[in-house]
């Protein structure tokens, strides 16, 4: 198999914490390769929230994931990153000190791999529910990647989370009707966000569930059942999104030696995993001490601190850490 080159840092996973990863790298003078499996750079920020704002990271008051991803883009073009896309990692061996990373591209070398692959590969939680999923990608979606497909449209959004209640908050000056339907009465997203869709007048249908989708040819109506006496509720609608979260697949991770738990991969304070050559940062790391965050900030963080880890460790004479305003 043919070698790609040798590289100082080899990141794997092009999502926000990927892209920031790799620019700091190449900020602080490192080698660095960026791997996607996709045919995208931007991961979550993309499929799950490409419109909708983002307003929880430090100086930015709203940001929408596809602003955030376009910028981070930018930022790791203004230095030295090679990267490429549409390429699945299927493992990563030692080679003479080194790590090999095998890929359905060929093999890349680095002295270092960072993990930053998310949530792993992207699975969405369905109901397990012939007579509803038939209508997947024909009406049924589990995410949104153009508001404007759904303006002035009678929209269903399914689930009772922070994505369910903040979608349905996006759709209020796009879609002609808007109905969000739980399972229970109570709703685990943001009070505000409930506020504003009921004022907003948004139908809301407590406790049901989501039983069929019927249709001839397309989507036609939905069949919802309340929980407490199966009476049945029949709503026309255009299209349906399944807000029921999504799971962490770490199924290509688990022949790669490294140790996983139930929320991700193991890291120090350092973002080492088991293997000393192979550090994670963003939605796949699990600290082993303290609490596991899944937020921008905490893996922007996580990288930042993988990659000085790693630029110290090859080159221990250099500072620790730089600062852009004294960089010249």
């Amino acid at each position: 198999m043919e070698n790609k080159g040798n590289y100082d840092v080899i990141v794997i996973g092009g999502g926000p914490i990927g892209l920031w990863a790799s620019y700091y790298s190449g900020f602080r003078g490192l080698k660095t390769l960026l791997v996607e499996a996709s045919d995208t750079l931007g991961g979550q920020a993309i499929y799950l929230y490409p419109q909708k704002e983002i307003t929880d990271l430090p100086g930015i008051p709203a940001i929408t994931g596809k602003e955030l991803v376009d910028n981070l883009v930018l930022q790791m073009n203004s230095v030295q990153v090679d990267s490429v896309l549409q390429t699945k990692v299927t493992s990563i061996l030692d080679d003479n000190g080194n790590k090999a990373v095998i890929t359905d591209k060929g093999k890349f070398e680095g002295k270092y791999v960072l993990l930053t692959p998310g949530i792993g590969n992207f699975v969405p939680n369905k109901l397990g529910n012939p007579q509803v999923e038939r209508f997947e990608n024909h009406g049924l979606y589990y995410y949104v990647k153009n508001k404007e497909d759904f303006r002035n449209k009678s929209v269903m959004i399914v689930g009772g989370g922070d994505s369910a209640v903040d979608w349905a908050v996006e759709m209020i000056n796009i879609a002609r009707e808007i109905y969000l339907v739980h399972r229970r009465d109570e709703f685990r997203a943001a009070e505000a966000n409930i506020k504003k869709i009921i004022q907003a007048g948004v139908k809301i249908f407590t406790p049901y569930i989501l039983d069929s989708l019927t249709g001839d040819g397309k989507l036609e109506k939905a069949v919802l059942k309340k929980t407490t006496d199966s009476s049945q509720a029949v709503i026309n609608v255009d299209s349906v999104l399944l807000m029921l979260g999504y799971k962490l697949d770490l199924s290509t991770i688990k022949g790669w030696n490294i140790n996983l738990g139930q929320d991700g991969i193991f890291i120090d304070a350092n973002c080492i995993t088991n293997d000393p050559r192979i550090l994670g940062a963003g939605d796949i790391a699990s600290p082993r001490e303290g609490i596991k965050q899944k937020l921008l900030v905490i893996g922007f963080a996580q990288a930042t601190t993988a990659i000085n880890y790693i630029s110290k460790a090859l080159r221990p004479s250099y500072p620790t850490f730089v600062h852009s305003t004294t960089k010249s």
